[in-house]
This record gives C-alpha cells, structure tokens and sequence, in this order.
C-alpha cells in the first residue's frame, strides 16, 4: 500500500490520501524534498498516522496553524534581516522558512540540536548572529519554544548564506576551516586557546582580512619577507602551515607577501597569549 501526498506542510508532516481516506503522515524526514503527487510506501519508517476526520482533524488544524505562524515569523525575520544586513538572496525566505520548520519539528520530538561551530559561527558572523538572536526571541513569544544558542548559530549561517549569496554549504566550509586553522596554531603552540578569548576573536578577523584579499585578487606587498621569515620562525611556520591549509581547501593561493604579513601579525597575537 502506498499514501499519496496532497500537501507537505514541512519535513517531518504531510497530508496524504489512502484509498479515499486523508491522513496526516508525522515521521522525522518524511515531507523532505517531496512533493504534491509523489507516493510514499506505507512500510516507510512513519511514526505516526493521524486519520483526519474525527478527532484528529483538531491535528490537522494544528498543524496547519503552526505552518502559518512559522511563515509569518519567517517573513518578519527576513524583513528584519534585509533592514540591517542589505538584500538578501531571493530563495532565503523559503530556504529558512523550511529551516526553522525543521528545527522546531525537532524540538518537539525532544531531539537535541548540537552546534561544533557556535564559537567560530559567534565570532565570524556577528552581525548575522544578532540578528538570529532576534529570531530566537520572536520564535519564543509567538510558539514558546527556546531555539538555544546552537539553532541560533544555524539560522544564523543561513542569514549569511543569503547575504553571501553562497549556498549553505560553502558558509559551513568555510567556518570548518577556519576553526581548524586555529587548531593548527594550538598544535604548533601545544596550547589550547580559549575560544572566547580576545586571541581567538584577533586572529578570525585577521584570518578573514587575508581569505577575503585573496578573493577579491588585492595585492600587498611586504619588501622584507625574507628577513621576516629568519627572525620570526615560529610564526612564519604557523603561517605557512594555515596558508597550506586554506589553499587546498578553498583552492586560492597564497602570496609570499601575504604569508609574511600572516607572519608578523602571528606574531603580534602571539604576544598577547
């Protein structure tokens, strides 16, 4: 047997019809990436089947109110998110209505959403992550559910997705490497660093400065490389490693006049440790 979908009102819910019946299908997944018309197999993994008449039509109605209110609350964010951040690509507002659907979903179910990059996601995006915070407290007030600082962080890669216009995907790349860029110094340095610390915030604003010049193809040049890389070994060393590193991650090249400005500002930060 199989349940034909009529809507899919997020990815863990849709309404389908069996035989001449309509019932509500709730399983983790279910609605994602389908589609009006599309077949599911009744032995698929469904949690739950709500049949909608009878009792369960006050589901149905539910769920259909919970649809509404994430769409509105979504528009509000990307009003808010246009008004302090610029335009915003023109997918981001299905892409985070769908989104904050999803984490809700599991919130609901009693899942927990973990975060590895909070700190870099803090540090890197603070303006997105303002923002986020704002659409942490209108999704508390209107549905009463705390997203938490880790959602909050997600909701704000996508403000920077769609501020970027980069797909999600590459903003989480891009926040992975950067973290493990700064891995790379504690290795070297055999020291842990504390992600709040003023250091780590330093050399993520530095870090940024360096990727986004060799994007944008700006030249700097630094007449004394050479003696910097003799005098400043440990931080030349440093340097060049998280250069490496970059390269063959986000395939852009580092300059020798580059790495000796990383250098003497590695060695700056260095002080301040």
């Amino acid at each position: 047997m199989e349940y034909k979908i009529i809507k899919v009102f997020n990815n863990n819910v849709v309404l389908a019809k069996e035989k001449k019946d309509e019932v509500i299908l709730v399983s983790k997944g279910i609605g994602f990436g389908k589609k009006i018309g599309d077949f599911i197999k009744a032995n698929a993994n469904i949690e739950k089947v709500f049949h909608e008449h009878g009792p369960n039509d006050k589901k149905l109605k539910e769920i259909n109110e919970m649809s509404l209110k994430i769409k509105k609350l979504t528009h509000q964010i990307i009003e808010i998110a246009q008004e302090n951040l610029g335009v915003l690509n023109e997918n981001s507002e299905k892409m985070l209505e769908e989104h904050i659907e999803f984490a809700i979903e599991r919130l609901r179910m009693g899942l927990t959403i973990e975060n590895p990059f909070i700190e870099e996601i803090i540090t890197l995006y603070r303006k997105e992550y303002e923002i986020a915070g704002i659409a942490r407290e209108h999704i508390l007030n209107e549905i009463g559910i705390d997203i938490g600082e880790e959602e909050q962080g997600f909701i704000t890669l996508h403000l920077c997705s769609a501020r970027k216009n980069k797909p999600l995907t590459e903003i989480m790349k891009i926040t992975r490497i950067y973290k493990e860029c700064l891995q790379i110094i504690e290795q070297e340095l055999k020291t842990p660093i504390r992600l709040d610390s003023s250091f780590n915030k330093e050399f993520f604003r530095l870090l940024k400065f360096y990727v986004d010049t060799m994007h944008n193809y700006t030249s700097l040049e630094f007449e004394m490389k050479e003696d910097v890389r003799k005098r400043l070994g440990t931080s030349f060393k440093i340097a060049t490693k998280i250069a490496q590193h970059i390269e063959e991650e986000m395939h852009i090249s580092f300059t020798p006049d580059i790495i000796a400005y990383m250098t003497v500002d590695m060695h700056k930060l260095m002080q301040m440790k």
